[in-house]
Parts: structure tokens; C-alpha cells; sequence
């Protein structure tokens, strides 16, 4: 800094959506560390890049709209970055706001952060990749900000701030706490607990944890078997052996010679594909269109994606150390085989941790509006991101009119979490408690049919302003409700069917 040329003055440029970046600027501008330099606050695109240079300080605070874009009052700025030839002798620092949820979390900032030092402009600290920890951050950052303004270039050499984004190549390992059988029938429906403390994941109720699945050590036993070389169980622990994708069967096809494989690969059979696939596995395949000596361990094992993650909806509200998922075993056995899913077998059956990482929904979150009620429609383990949702707004005591309509084959062998519901219904959390057990009587009960038996109540809810949250099987579920929603239109003349409800941003689903 010293022999830099004098400070002649200091941007406080903010890329805000919601407005956290926007008021952290106006706070950074009243803060100590910068007294006496009369910091400027502007929106980003605001800001001239064309007078920026020799003598100026640009402080970049700055939030990810989204998967990494630009927020609104940022994408005329960094467009014009883009055109900027140098920027030489302007120096700067990014404070970066995002969610770790995003595959590209923090984008925008760190474009922001390559941008400017492509067009030789000098960073004066590390670049800050903030999520909810933002205010702890801040803390630490602003008094170095502004000892390097004072001509401490060193100040902040070794100030690291910058939280993990975890993804398929960098999960976490996280122990899991608990695991609790929460149905007497088969397949069972399990409540799993697991711990992500030191991770620095933040979720909310809405969002989805991936977890990347160990193989099963039965599966690669008798693929070694297969092969007779007991190395393929090593070669082939970390590939995906469930779910063989359309370019490895063709190949599989191929070596082997099989004209069934390539009769079945067609587009005009991708059902009869899709009827073979169902339950079975690679050596399955394997076994029904190739020979260990036509497709060769080390070949199979370079056409192998490694093993997908799985992703399951989070069943627990956000800002915790721990994170529940609910989750229906898949355990059947084949050609004298017993088969576990290579998700729920890991998170059932495995060691005491699994791989996991977190995306965000924000399709599946709790609307703005404080007020408006929520119409929460789930079947089985769909039943898991409205657990969420609930326990978000039971967690912060906050109070509105909420209706779940939970649907299961029996009440007394599938009532999910059947005392938690009573108890929030109890206290008030839950304004209605909505159930539809289709084996119970002599003719079958389904969501839809309890909807229809409540339409008026669930008019008067979606007349004022309820969201909609369905979660379920999609082949089943969603044509379904939405009859269901739409008789209640027909029956009780509410204007707010599928369509108007949709259009309205008030119908959320996640389908699976």
C-alpha cells in the first residue's frame, strides 16, 4: 500500500437481491476501520467502470442471486467488466454472500473477484465466500480491510475466509447419529439422524441432502465371482453399479454381441428398457448379455461413472448441527440374490458415517408472507420435507394456519411419525390433521379423497392466499391432487384451482 499511490476514494459497491449485501455496505461505510476515508455507497451498477483506476478503492459486497448469477443491481456492472481493457492501478476487495446449497456458490462474487484481477486491478485481502456464518466473518474482515487502508499491507496476508462448498467430488463425512424404524410394515420407513457439525453446511426445511452410497460388499463379491478375479471388488467398489446410463449399455452391448441388449436400447422400447432395468443391477446385465472375457474388468471399470449420489429430502428444519432424513428401505432378493438400494443400504447398513452434501430447493421453502396459510399434501416418506416445514416454523414459535394431509396404506403398522403430528397439532403448530389410510375400510382411501371430504375448509384456506406443498410418488400423486384441488373449485367455486394456483407461484411439489 505504501508504495502504492494515495487513496483518493473508497467504493462501497453492494450486489443485492434481498438486500443483506446492500445493508452490510451501509454498515462496512459506518464502521470504525474506515473513519477518514468517506466511503462512497453505490449499487454496483452504479458505478462507472470506465473512471475507475489510479487512486481509487473498490469494495465489492456482493450476494449470488440463484446458482451463482448476478443479482439485478450487479449484471450491468459485470457486463461492463467484460468489455474493460485494464484497470490498472485500481485496487480492490469482494465480500461474498451465496448459499452453499448452490452448486456455484458465491459465483457471482468470485466473477467479480477473477474479473477485476484479469484487468490488473490489486486485491488487497482474499477474497471473503460467506454463507450464514456472514456476520462472524465481517467481524474479522472490516478491522483488516481498513489496517490495510492505513497502509498495512500485511494486516491480512494470512486471512482466510472462505466457507466449503461441498459436492460430488467433496463430500462430508457425516456420522450418523440415529436411526429409527418408524413403521411396523415392509419396507420399512426409517428416521435417520445425521450429525454435520464442523461441516459449515447450512440448510433450510425445503432442501435436499445427497449421499454419495458405498456398494454393496455382497454386490462386488459376486461381481468378483463372476470375473473370477477377486480384484474387481477393489476396481469396482467406487463405480455406480445400480443405475448403468444408455452410453454403457450400448457398449456393454457391443463387446458382448447382444442383439437383445441393442433390440432393447432402442427409443421405441424405452419402456421394455425401463421394465428390465427395474430392480435389476450390473451384474445382472452382465450376466444376461456378456462373458468376463468380451467386456474386461479394467475396460467395464473405464465405462463406469462412480456411484451417483442420491438425493432425499430434508426432514428437519434448517440452522441445526444435525439433519434428519426419512427414508423407505429397499431390500427384495432376485435370482437368489438379496439386493438392498444402494442409498437407503448405506444409510441402514453401513458404517457409522456417509458421504453427504446439500443442494437448495427454493421451489420447496416457506413463502415471505408471515401470514399466509399452508395446504402441506404428502404420501409415505413424502411426508419428510413438510416434517421440515412444520418444525421450521414450530422451532421459531411462529404461528400460522397450517393443514397436512398425510396419506399411508394402515394407521395402525404406517402412521409416520403419528406422536410428533398429535403433539404439534396439540400445541397449536398444526391448525388440521388430515389422514387418508387406503387399507383401512372395505373400499380404499386416498389424499384425494380426504381432500374432497373437506372441500370447503380447504376452499376457505386457499381464498386466503394458502400454498400449496405436495411431495409423494409422481406417477400416482400429482395427477390425483390436482383433480382433487380442481373438484374442490367445482364444488365449492373458489377461483384458486392447479392452474391459478400455479400461475400465483403458490404451488410447490417435489415429485420422485
Amino acid at each position: 500500500m505504501n508504495a502504492m499511490a494515495p487513496i483518493q476514494r473508497v467504493l462501497l459497491g453492494y450486489g443485492s437481491e434481498s438486500g443483506t449485501a446492500r445493508a452490510l455496505a451501509r454498515r462496512l461505510a459506518d464502521h470504525p476501520a474506515l473513519h477518514g476515508h468517506s466511503p462512497e455507497v453505490l449499487a454496483l451498477n452504479d458505478i462507472d467502470v470506465a473512471q475507475l483506476g489510479h487512486g481509487d478503492v473498490l469494495v465489492a459486497v456482493a450476494s449470488s442471486f440463484g446458482d451463482g448469477e448476478p443479482p439485478a443491481n450487479g449484471e450491468r456492472f459485470v457486463a461492463a467488466l467484460r468489455q474493460a481493457h485494464s484497470l490498472q492501478g485500481l485496487r480492490y476487495a469482494v465480500f461474498g454472500l451465496g448459499d452453499t446449497g448452490y452448486p456455484r456458490f458465491c459465483g457471482f462474487s468470485k466473477a467479480l473477484d477473477a474479473l477485476l484481477g484479469e484487468r490488473n486491478a490489486l486485491p488487497l485481502l482474499q477474497r471473503v465466500d460467506a454463507d450464514a456464518c456472514y456476520p462472524a466473518f465481517f467481524d474479522r474482515w472490516a478491522p483488516a480491510l481498513g489496517e490495510v487502508l492505513a497502509g498495512n499491507g500485511t494486516a491480512a496476508q494470512d486471512l482466510c475466509l472462505q466457507v466449503t462448498a461441498y459436492g460430488q467430488d467433496h463430500a462430508f463425512n457425516a456420522p450418523i447419529v440415529a436411526r429409527e424404524r418408524l413403521s411396523r410394515s415392509d419396507p420399512a420407513a426409517w428416521h435417520i439422524t445425521l450429525d454435520l457439525t464442523g461441516s459449515g453446511i447450512v440448510h433450510q426445511a425445503g432442501d435436499t441432502l445427497h449421499v454419495i452410497p458405498d456398494n454393496d460388499p455382497a454386490l462386488l463379491q459376486a461381481l468378483a465371482a463372476w470375473y473370477g478375479d477377486s480384484r474387481a471388488a477393489l476396481v469396482l467398489a467406487d463405480r455406480e453399479l445400480r443405475l448403468p446410463g444408455r452410453a454403457v449399455l450400448r457398449e456393454i452391448a457391443r463387446l458382448g454381441g447382444s442383439e437383445p441388449l441393442r433390440q432393447l436400447l432402442k427409443s421405441s422400447q424405452r419402456a421394455a428398457l425401463e421394465a428390465y432395468l427395474h430392480g435389476h443391477d450390473l451384474l445382472d446385465i452382465l450376466q444376461d448379455h456378456a462373458h468376463p472375457d468380451t467386456v474386461p474388468l479394467q475396460r467395464l471399470a473405464a465405462l463406469l461413472s462412480p456411484c451417483l449420489p442420491r438425493a432425499y429430502s430434508i426432514a428437519s428444519a434448517g440452522g441445526q448441527a444435525q439433519v434428519a432424513l426419512c427414508v423407505r428401505e429397499v431390500r427384495y432378493t432376485r435370482r437368489g440374490r438379496e439386493r438392498r438400494g444402494a442409498g437407503t443400504g448405506t444409510l441402514l447398513q453401513g458404517t457409522g458415517s456417509v458421504r453427504v452434501y446439500c443442494r437448495a430447493n427454493p421451489g420447496f421453502r416457506l413463502p415471505d408472507d408471515p401470514e399466509c396459510p399452508l395446504l402441506l399434501i404428502g404420501t409415505g416418506t413424502g411426508i419428510a420435507p413438510l416434517m421440515g416445514l412444520v418444525q421450521e416454523m414450530a422451532a421459531g414459535d411462529r404461528r400460522r394456519e397450517i393443514c397436512l394431509v398425510f396419506g399411508e396404506k394402515r394407521r395402525a403398522d404406517d402412521f409416520l411419525y403419528r406422536a410428533q403430528l398429535l403433539a404439534w397439532q396439540q400445541a397449536g403448530h398444526l391448525t388440521a390433521l388430515l389422514t387418508a389410510f387406503s387399507r383401512d375400510g372395505q373400499a380404499k382411501y386416498y389424499v384425494q379423497d380426504a381432500i374432497g371430504d373437506h372441500a370447503a375448509p380447504i376452499a376457505a384456506w386457499l381464498d386466503r392466499g394458502a400454498h400449496l406443498y405436495l411431495c409423494g410418488n409422481r406417477r400416482h400423486l400429482e395427477a390425483a391432487v390436482r383433480g382433487a384441488i380442481d373438484g374442490v373449485v367445482a364444488a365449492t367455486g373458489s377461483p384458486h384451482g392447479w392452474e391459478a394456483l400455479a400461475a400465483q407461484g403458490r404451488l410447490h411439489c417435489e415429485l420422485y
